[in-house]
């Protein structure tokens, strides 16, 4: 990527803060560490942008305005599709931005984290991310600090963690060491300023005039800037690119898996929101932009090879017409782990003919008892977590591109 250019956008600014060090931890940390320990640090502080434009190159406009479109017609398409495939491909994109934060898990086992408490500690995380992007994407009226807190909320309450949706009264850095933010690559705000620069990031989502595409690229960078929790920001702020592509009216009813795009090179992303800080909002803009050319040719590739896995489900059922067997391959797309329990509620039908229904599936080859649970049975689409598992790794997603 380019090195960041001269803008007109506000950059940020920095402020010394005290640091104190508590006598008894003094002895606590390496010498070579010590030394850098000074008695103050300097902390960003965000610019205002709720009345700032950005000023971008008459190519990404066109570029934006061209993805803008494919995006509208590629929502119209799934609306009409008879199976969830949003729902799918939502998974794929919290998996992708779980990544990004180096945790990782099966798609079968992410998947059983949505209905059993039991998954592994990582799946219960990624699935938290899936709470949260239906949070974000269900938020009703405009973005407030409250509803960024509830995003937050959910992303992290499957874990222990105590402060979910909490916003952070303690100074976090980005790399450097644990020690202190002394020689870190960013320091952000100071968390007496967190409050103030929220309520102006949810001003600014209210700006018109900015495509949509931009816009939602500018509110991730800013949040990103803010960092106004403690863990859990780059997954929350990833949430808001949804968020606002919903708002604006480009992504009524898909997803598309943006932080796949942006998974594909870490280090551009990384540079392009110090980019961003630094006054040049064109390269988190690019970025973006190049994301989701890549989350499009996934979606619509996935489209295709679930529309291809779900008519080969359906011809293997040698089933009278009318069997509430049928409603099972469009809810397996959207739960592909499911109990009798779930079957029943999904088909609005008896445990007693989920259990049949189920043994059926595994019959067909469509189901296969997932392993030894202590509590419940449980089974998986192996074929469907397949795909999942494909369209969730940078690897997987690459062998799925290069071979279109």
């Amino acid at each position: 990527m380019k090195g960041c250019l001269v803008s007109d956008w506000p950059a940020i600014t920095t402020e010394e803060v005290p640091w104190h060090l508590r006598d008894e931890d003094v002895y606590l940390i390496p010498k070579s560490r010590r030394r850098k320990i000074t008695s103050t640090y300097q902390a960003a502080v965000p610019a205002k942008i709720r009345h700032a434009r950005p000023r971008l190159s008459a190519e990404l406009t066109e570029r934006l305005a061209d993805a803008r479109m494919r995006l509208v017609r590629f929502d119209e398409h799934q609306d009409s599709l008879p199976f969830n495939l949003p729902s799918l491909l939502l998974r794929s994109e919290s998996a992708a931005s779980s990544q990004i934060e180096n945790l990782t898990s099966s798609a079968r086992n992410i998947a059983l984290a949505e209905l059993s408490s039991s998954a592994p500690p990582n799946a219960l995380v990624i699935a938290g991310n899936i709470d949260a992007m239906r949070c974000a994407l269900n938020l009703e009226d405009a973005l407030t600090t409250d509803g960024i807190r509830q995003i937050h909320r959910q992303l992290l309450k499957k874990t222990a963690l105590d402060f979910a949706g909490e916003l952070r009264g303690e100074q976090v850095w980005v790399g450097g060491t644990p020690y202190s933010p002394h020689g870190a690559l960013f320091v952000p705000p100071v968390p007496g300023r967190v409050d103030e620069c929220l309520d102006d990031l949810c001003a600014f989502t209210q700006t018109e005039g900015i495509d949509p595409i931009a816009k939602a690229a500018l509110v991730h960078a800013q949040f990103e800037t803010i960092h106004p929790f403690v863990d859990g920001n780059g997954r929350t702020g990833r949430t808001l690119l949804h968020r606002m592509l919903r708002s604006d009216g480009v992504l009524l009813h898909a997803t598309v898996p943006i932080s796949a795009g942006l998974l594909h090179d870490i280090d551009d992303y990384m540079s392009a929101l110090s980019c961003y800080q630094q006054g040049d909002p064109a390269p988190i803009v690019e970025q973006v932009c190049n994301a989701i050319d890549l989350a499009m040719v996934v979606g619509q590739k996935t489209s295709r090879t679930i529309a291809g896995l779900v008519g080969d489900w359906t011809a293997r059922m040698q089933e009278r017409s009318g069997s509430r067997i049928f409603g099972l391959p469009a809810l397996l797309v959207e739960q592909p782990v499911v109990n009798s329990d779930y079957v029943a509620n999904g088909l609005e039908i008896t445990r007693r003919s989920a259990t049949s229904i189920i043994n059926r599936a595994c019959e067909y080859g469509i189901l296969k008892p997932l392993g030894n649970m202590r509590r419940g049975d449980f089974y998986q689409a192996p074929e469907l977590i397949s795909i999942l598992d494909e369209i969730s790794s940078m690897a997987g997603i690459r062998r799925l591109v290069a071979g279109a």
